[in-house]
């Protein structure tokens, strides 16, 4: 589907190798899926596609749901201006399915090739998918064909990202509390949204590249709830690659499941990406593509090594190399302006009005080119952060929001960034507890909602809090983030030594940092925990008076 030649649809043209939409006013992105569904309804013009088949087809059987087709159809209409009643563009046939109304026009076919059909046709499914398959594959060997005869100008596509097959989990004991079949499914729906992974059911022969990871494991009783055991291993050597278990004692309520599998999901992607990650170290940087430069550019939750050592003065050539090869590729711009932004905070000595500038045009380009995209969104809301625009960084996730309701950061960031300038930030710092609560020890968010919550502490004053939770959360995983507010809060308590000890630690990364100016502006630029952000100032003015000795 993706990766095909343009054709038209009325007067927008669609680009399927670089999911955009050319509308009279501009381009728009499109999530891939979401591209694969406009391909596939506009492979069969005027035809009734059932709701089943369009879910087999893009998302597999095991993977798709009525709510991601309603939700792409959605976002169709909005692209192309369509309303349900009347149609122009797709005509939802109740009981049915969808179809698409609008002309559509598809470039000149090599003689000897059958034409596309203007009307409705009489394929059945199985038919469709291997015409479809056939449509992935001479896209895959064009797009082969182009990177290795044209090394810059690569043209990325849906295939692009992490192959990655789930195995069906086996049922220990049938009957254990928590149905195997039903964890499978789900940390697989869940899977599929990560922006770099591409899921598909172990055993099918036709989703595409060879997949560089397998997904295995397990569900059986324990005590009255359950234990899942999730292992990753290379499907070609079959070698063990990690493995864990998720344990829950206790029988599950409707929403302690749904954290059971988002702790498993949200371990599992940061598992793959650190695997894969790894892999692309070992490649020469010249053939990687721009998929892979952005995953080498991006922290993945639990490789510390990244806070011992300073931060490299190229260290966003990945970024820069990516947009080389592909101007309009949106993660690349919207991860550049984040890494920018935040370079800008802790170097003093960089040119930063230079590289904030830079940062807001990577920032305007990457949401004209992905303002669909919860992934490019979320970064952007980061950036927005970063920089101290509260306002915008609320907004982009609330967007987010309404594009992925259950995506896992975002409403804890949300929560965050509103609590930040609320008086004494009372409902957040309860939001943030509660959230929490509800958290799972071995759950991968569970770093982020303590380090929110330990600075919004700072900022109330409530050092003793503060320490807590980030001391909490820097115990999991080490971020700047906790790592700064542990250090900031422990001086105002008057532990000096622990408090220079952390702040060493932390500009090991960031040897630059000055805590009296980071004081004077940053603490401000963020408004934590009310409008005068007193309290949060006063704890990093203490610990620079603590940490004026130059670090080795």
């Amino acid at each position: 589907m993706n990766g095909g030649a343009s054709f038209t649809i009325g007067a927008f043209r669609v680009d399927p190798g670089r999911n955009l939409v050319v509308t009279p006013t501009g381009e728009i992105s499109l999530e891939p899926k979401i591209m694969d569904v406009l391909q596939l309804l506009a492979d069969h013009p005027g035809e009734v596609l059932s709701r089943e088949t369009i879910i087999d087809t893009v998302w597999g059987r095991s993977f798709g749901t009525d709510e991601s087709l309603t939700r792409a159809i959605s976002q169709l209409r909005k692209v192309f201006g369509d309303s349900r009643s009347p149609p122009a563009v797709i005509e939802t046939i109740p009981k049915r399915g969808y179809r698409l109304v609008a002309s559509v026009s598809f470039p000149p076919r090599a003689p000897g090739t059958r034409s596309r059909q203007s009307g409705p046709s009489t394929s059945r499914p199985g038919r469709l998918r291997w015409l479809l398959v056939a449509v992935i594959l001479i896209a895959a060997i064009g797009a082969g064909i182009a990177y290795h005869g044209r090394p810059a100008d690569v043209v990325t596509s849906a295939q692009d990202g992490i192959a990655v097959a789930i195995h069906p989990l086996e049922a220990a004991n049938p009957s254990s509390p928590i149905a195997a079949r039903t964890v499978t499914e789900q940390v697989a729906v869940a899977l599929s949204r990560a922006p770099l992974l591409r899921v598909r059911r172990s055993g099918d022969q036709a989703s595409g590249a060879r997949p560089a990871y397998a997904v295995r494991g397990s569900v059986q009783p324990l005590g009255a709830g359950s234990r899942v055991t999730i292992e990753i291993f290379d499907p070609q050597s079959h070698e063990s690659l990690w493995a864990g278990n998720f344990d829950r004692p206790q029988r599950l309520s409707i929403a302690a499941q749904d954290e059971l599998i988002g702790a498993i999901a949200g371990e599992l992607e940061n598992r793959l990406l650190g695997l894969a990650k790894t892999a692309i170290r070992r490649k020469p940087f010249a053939t990687l593509r721009p998929w892979e430069l952005t995953l080498l550019a991006t922290w993945v939750p639990g490789s510390d090594e990244v806070f011992l050592v300073p931060h490299k003065a190229d260290a966003t050539l990945p970024q820069r190399r990516a947009l080389q090869l592909d101007p309009n590729y949106a993660p690349a711009h919207a991860s550049l302006a984040q890494a920018l932004a935040y370079y800008a905070m802790f170097t003093p000595g960089a040119p930063v009005a230079q590289m904030r500038q830079e940062a807001a045009r990577h920032a305007r380009v990457a949401r004209g080119l992905a303002p669909y995209d919860p992934g490019v969104l979320y970064q952007l809301a980061n950036y927005h952060r970063m920089i101290g625009d509260r306002p915008a960084a609320a907004a982009t996730l609330r967007r987010v929001l309404a594009l992925q309701p259950d995506h896992p950061l975002a409403q804890l960031d949300l929560t965050f960034v509103e609590g930040l300038c609320a008086p004494r930030g009372d409902a957040s710092v309860t939001s943030l507890r509660q959230a929490i609560a509800r958290l799972s020890p071995d759950n991968p968010v569970r770093p982020t909602a303590l380090s929110h919550l330990a600075d919004v502490q700072l900022g109330r004053g409530d050092y003793a809090g503060a320490a807590d939770a980030a001391a909490r959360s820097h115990e999991i995983v080490h971020q700047t983030w906790s790592g700064m507010t542990l250090a900031a809060a422990l001086a105002q308590q008057g532990q000096d030594e622990a408090a220079v000890r952390i702040s060493r630690q932390t500009k090991l990364e960031w040897p630059g940092l000055d805590w009296t100016r980071f004081a004077k502006y940053m603490a401000r630029s963020w408004c934590m925990g009310g409008r005068d952000q007193a309290n949060a100032a006063k704890a990093f003015r203490k610990l620079g008076a603590l940490d004026l000795a130059p670090v080795r």
